[in-house]
């Protein structure tokens, strides 16, 4: 690829792709008993498909599937062929991301600080896979779904060190603080401070609920902003996927939002002038593909004439 990451932001906006640990669970390739991750190795022609089909819908970031693997037997082996599948599936003209997810080191909701053991374990933790991801090649990485500062600025270093572009998006569960009571604002200039070259929010909840957090970020730093929503519908009353975090989504079918309003969102979030548009848990490659057609981006399995575009 003739641009990098980080220049290509430049040029404008970059379509992210949707989410891939709960459909591939959805679609009994992984399982939540012996660990979705294991999909990886397990079904790795499943997974192919997948990138393949959000490749088709116009993604231009593909993430490789290695959200969630934590301290497993063969993690060398899941995330190599994770990032092999994701580049299969981007091709020349499309970015593959790493990345990071909490270390399940303590609990990653938790309020009080680690202790120099579970930051000491973190560090190794993340490093390790850091530096796995990047020996598959990766252009970037995306640490997403952290709740706490304190250990998001953990898994920086590494990444940095690496030499790669560090995506940094954060899921908020009450309001607008993180675990350990962070404001955007703060979250964004910590983060930025520490080296992040994007911030912004994913999952937990969907874009309507994310817009004020991600404008306060956006002005608190200069940095590109990345949006990453929900593509379930909450609850009536609800803040965030309270189903998702409890395990109990097991139990009936979330719903997905429509396409139209997936697409209603990546407009609203272009209009922003957020850097990243992509979506998390509950986006199929049919809401990527609308999102794609409302920002003018290309797809190559278009819908019905003219049902997206901007005006």
């Amino acid at each position: 690829m003739a641009l990098g990451f980080m220049d290509r932001l430049k040029d404008g906006p970059v379509l992210g792709d949707g989410g891939y640990y709960l459909e591939l669970e959805r679609r009994c390739l992984g399982s939540f008993a012996k660990g979705v991750p294991w999909a990886v190795l397990d079904h790795p022609e499943g997974l192919l498909q997948l990138h393949r089909e959000f490749a088709l819908a116009g993604a231009e970031v593909l993430q490789a599937m290695t959200w969630g693997v934590g301290r497993m037997e063969r993690d060398e082996e899941v995330h190599r062929t994770a990032v092999e599948l994701a580049r299969e599936a981007a091709g020349p003209d499309r970015f593959v991301a790493g990345t990071l997810s909490p270390s399940g080191i303590g609990s990653y909701r938790r309020r009080s600080p680690l202790s120099a053991r579970e930051k000491s374990e973190a560090q190794a933790f993340f490093e390790r896979r850091v530096g796995q991801q990047t020996a598959a090649g990766v252009d970037l990485f995306i640490v997403e779904t952290f709740y706490s500062v304190e250990e998001a600025l953990l898994g920086l270093p590494p990444i940095k060190a690496a030499g790669v572009p560090a995506v940094v998006a954060f899921t908020y569960k009450s309001g607008e603080y993180t675990a350990d009571r962070h404001l955007p604002d703060e979250v964004a200039k910590r983060l930025v401070d520490a080296g992040a070259d994007v911030v912004g929010v994913n999952c937990g909840r969907p874009w309507y609920m994310y817009r004020d957090i991600m404008r306060k970020m956006m002005e608190a730093v200069s940095v590109p902003v990345c949006a990453q929503p929900l593509a379930y519908v909450l609850e009536n009353g609800a803040e965030y996927t309270r189903e998702i975090a409890s395990g109990s989504s097991v139990h009936f079918a979330l719903r997905h939002q429509p396409r139209r309003e997936m697409a209603d969102y990546a407009r609203d979030a272009w209009d922003m002038g957020v850097g990243l548009i992509g979506a998390c848990c509950g986006a199929l490659p049919y809401h990527i593909r609308a999102m794609a057609e409302a920002i003018g981006k290309p797809t190559s399995m278009p819908d019905q004439p003219g049902p997206y575009q901007l005006l």
